[in-house]
């Protein structure tokens, strides 16, 4: 079961490590819950949710520039931005885009330094650990990986899932809480056609596109 344990040090590495001892699963967004039973649509509510929560990602980056060139021009990627449609779930985009003004709002002088980076990390490290997810959510990625160990005679099924909850489980949780429907449909197909070989690598490649891609940056 190497391949399984060189993914978690690659999760670890890549951002996705599990969150510390204490940290508490979040409940589903209660905007999603609340229209249940009603005739609104949930998909409705979430794509709303999603556009609240990019606007506020985009207002920190106008903020960003405006910092970073000293005037109050119109920021030029603004429409752009707020266009953008990406894989991160909301509440991550929430958090990481508060803790990140917060930051910024405290830090004097310029903001593209190491020391502001450093800052913006850590607001990134902590928005992960507040969306990890409940173990039950993830089991439709833990199906993908561990049906195509089995099929490919690398592992039996259970051998599989008890590698998984020693090692690479917690990083799960904490990778797909940071995602929306759609980066979580993504990386469930992209697992289900893992092939046989290393699939440990195989399943950080299907993870690094979702999450590099999680903020919504200029180009």
């Amino acid at each position: 079961m190497l391949s399984l344990a060189t993914a978690s040090a690659a999760f670890a590495a890549a951002g996705c490590g599990a969150a510390p001892k204490g940290s508490r699963a979040r409940s589903a967004n209660p905007n999603i819950v609340k229209v249940a039973g009603t005739t609104e649509d949930p998909a409705v509510v979430e794509a709303a949710d999603e556009r609240a929560a990019q606007q506020i990602w985009c207002e920190y980056l106008e903020a960003l520039y405006h910092r970073a060139t000293g005037d109050n021009e119109r920021w030029p990627s603004r429409d752009e931005c707020f266009q953008a449609k990406t894989m991160a779930s909301p509440e991550m985009l929430r958090r990481t885009a508060s803790c990140s003004r917060a930051a910024l709002d405290k830090f004097a002088g310029d903001p593209f330094t190491s020391a502001y980076a450093a800052e913006v990390s850590r607001c990134g490290s902590s928005a992960l650990d507040a969306v990890v997810v409940k173990g039950e959510e993830i089991t439709p990625y833990v199906t993908a990986i561990c049906g195509r160990m089995a099929r490919c005679g690398e592992a039996t099924y259970d051998e599989c899932r008890g590698e998984l909850g020693n090692g690479l489980a917690p990083h799960l949780e904490r990778a797909v809480g940071a995602m929306n429907r759609r980066g979580r449909v993504a990386f469930e197909v992209c697992l289900k056609n893992l092939s046989c070989g290393d699939v440990g690598s195989q399943v950080v490649s299907c993870l690094e596109p979702i999450m590099d891609g999680l903020l919504w940056l200029p180009g």
